[in-house]
């Protein structure tokens, strides 16, 4: 009772299935059922009356069914609402459906219905470029990306909007803050806590502290789509806070790694997804602006945080300035809490292809925190559960264009990460003092408040992978050609701060623009796995990539700093060639559009 057809789409015209629903027979069709699926015993409760913007030359109904595997069977009803089709020639039909295979490529439908003696209804099949509809000669019919949210309205401002952006922004002041901030610590423990312990191990606390921030990615980002924004955060701030007053205490090589690599790390891990994932529901078209503005947060907490335990070491000592550090995380992790709220349901039925707008329940009004909180743990456990296993999915990676944006991300951002962790440690190689050595990576930080928002502004403009291409190529050139062409040569303090600002702008673009990227191929609704897929695989290229650079170091010579400077100088480069091809496979070999 269904078609399998995969290449060709004849779309048979189902003449009966069963006891009471002949009427439903008659208007019933298989697109493509790859899975199998078969609607023999659908009823109308079973479908779902969906708003679906086609090009229609005569009024239809359109009603559609989602199987659990993904595939979408259609129905299209003749507007005269008998639900047959007529038999006057003039009542035909025509519409265009745009769907999505299993291989999550959109897929455009071109339908049409007119009385004929076959009696039947015929499909094309279009053929698609990573999203992007093409004719059967594989000319781009748009130089748009596929909207997959398209029918969903977004503010994209408004009060409400802008207070969850600016929670968003505390958030990542902590969150992304440390993150930036991790030169900082690395560079006084390697000289005090850890002088006698090498390069090589002492990089695990900071692989790990990465690898925990991005892997556990795949828990926020189930909990995220599955009860919202607050049970993550509140789990991560937890989890954060207490990481930082166990570093606070450490005093070996184990109890940094146990408390700011792992406990730590696992609470900005929690944290970062959802406030990624809240900025998404509240903006589309001005998305990558948002992003940067909220992201900026980590710029400028990668200016407090650095200059503020530069100061507090010296004053009050290391133990007192992580404790001073954690009491602040959480002053302004608390402000993030009351800020930040979810627009679209958290849990809506994977039956279901919309996503609905959170209802306010006036009965739960009066409801505590916990009280709420402990209710949507209860409700949404089995579901954490059972989509765990789908939170990282192959499914995801046989999308080229995603492949290849997750492949840059990871190799982007490590190459960032390499660069901040060490560059504060070679400054003072070079002679420069503890105190120029945070300024530094201060100013790094500081001119990364205007790249963020600046590279936002313009790809809202020109598009995010446009930016992204170019910057993430920035980077690369800093590396290779100012700090090893310039600053190992000559050490002098003007190559060092020269670097550190053009290095600042272009990094700046990594953090900002890389969630607005994932967000501008994958639908919101998925936007929580789909990012914490993409920063799974990030956090594993951590744990190799930091340790890895933490063993080039060694015993920290000149030499072997050049030999670092020059691995994370070709991991931004790999990182941008991956950023072309994930361009490529979205509009192929087009200059002038926006993507």
């Amino acid at each position: 009772m269904h078609c399998k057809s995969v290449s060709g789409f004849v779309v048979r015209h189902i003449e009966k299935m069963g006891k009471n629903t002949d009427q439903l027979v008659e208007t019933t069709h298989d697109l493509d059922n790859q899975s199998g699926v078969d609607f023999k015993n659908a009823t109308l409760s079973d479908l779902k009356v969906e708003s679906i913007d086609v090009n229609i030359t005569k009024p239809v109904q359109v009603l559609h069914a989602e199987s659990s595997s993904g595939l979408r069977g259609f129905q299209a009803i003749d507007a005269t609402g008998s639900g047959r089709r007529s038999n006057n020639s003039n009542s035909g039909y025509e519409l265009e459906v745009l769907d999505t295979n299993n291989q999550g490529d959109t897929v455009q439908h071109e339908l049409s219905h007119q009385q004929s003696n076959s009696n039947s209804l015929r499909g094309r099949r279009i053929s698609t470029i990573a999203g992007v509809s093409t004719n059967q000669e594989g000319t781009p019919l748009t130089s748009e990306i596929t909207d997959y949210d398209e029918g969903i309205e977004y503010p994209d401002g408004g009060t409400r909007a802008w207070i969850v952006l600016f929670g968003a922004f505390l958030g990542f002041t902590v969150d992304f803050g440390l993150i930036n901030s991790i030169g900082a610590i690395q560079a006084y423990i390697s000289v005090h806590q850890l002088a006698d312990v090498s390069s090589a191990t002492t990089a695990w606390i900071f692989s790990l502290f990465l690898g925990c921030s991005y892997c556990a990615g795949i828990v926020s980002g189930i909990l995220f789509d599955e009860t919202g924004v607050k049970i993550p955060f509140i789990l991560g701030t937890i989890l954060m806070v207490g990481g930082l007053l166990i570093t606070a205490n450490a005093e070996s090589i184990g109890g940094f790694i146990g408390g700011f690599g792992v406990v730590c790390g696992t609470g900005c891990a929690l944290c970062m997804n959802p406030l990624m994932g809240v900025v998404s529901h509240w903006f589309k078209k001005r998305r990558a602006m948002a992003m940067g503005l909220a992201t900026l947060g980590g710029s400028v907490g990668g200016i407090v945080f650095p200059l503020m335990l530069n100061s507090l070491y010296s004053r009050v000592g290391f133990v007192w300035a992580i404790r001073i550090l954690a009491i602040l995380c959480l002053g302004f992790l608390c402000l993030s809490f009351l800020m930040i709220k979810e627009r679209l349901s958290a849990n809506v039925s994977r039956n279901d292809l919309d996503t609905a707008i959170v209802e306010e329940n006036e009965e739960n009004e009066d409801q505590t925190i916990l009280a709420k909180s402990t209710k949507l743990i209860k409700k949404s456990g089995a579901n954490v559960l059972k989509y765990s296993k789908e939170a990282v999915s192959f499914k995801y990676f046989l999308e080229p264009k995603f492949l290849f944006c997750t492949l840059g991300a990871a190799l982007s951002e490590l190459s960032l990460v390499c660069s901040m962790t060490y560059f504060a440690s070679y400054a003072i190689f070079v002679g420069q003092s503890e105190n120029s050595a945070f300024i530094l990576l201060t100013l790094i930080n500081a001119v990364g408040i205007i790249g963020r928002y600046s590279t936002g502004v313009i790809a809202d403009k020109i598009g995010v992978f446009n930016v992204m291409v170019v910057m993430i190529f920035g980077v690369g050139f800093c590396d290779i050609v100012i700090w090893l062409g310039i600053c190992s040569t000559t050490k002098s303090t003007g190559a060092l701060y020269a670097y550190a600002i053009i290095f600042g702008f272009f990094s700046s673009a990594v953090l900002s623009l890389t969630p607005a990227c994932c967000g501008a191929i994958s639908p919101t609704k998925d936007f929580g796995k789909r990012y914490a897929t993409m920063y799974f695989v990030g956090g594993l290229f951590f744990i190799g990539g930091i340790t890895l650079g933490g063993v080039i170091l060694g015993k920290e010579t000149l030499k072997t700093y050049n030999n670092f400077i020059i691995y994370s100088g070709l991991l931004a480069f790999a990182g941008d060639v991956c950023w072309v091809l994930s361009r490529y496979n979205i509009v192929g070999f087009k200059m002038n559009v926006k993507v």
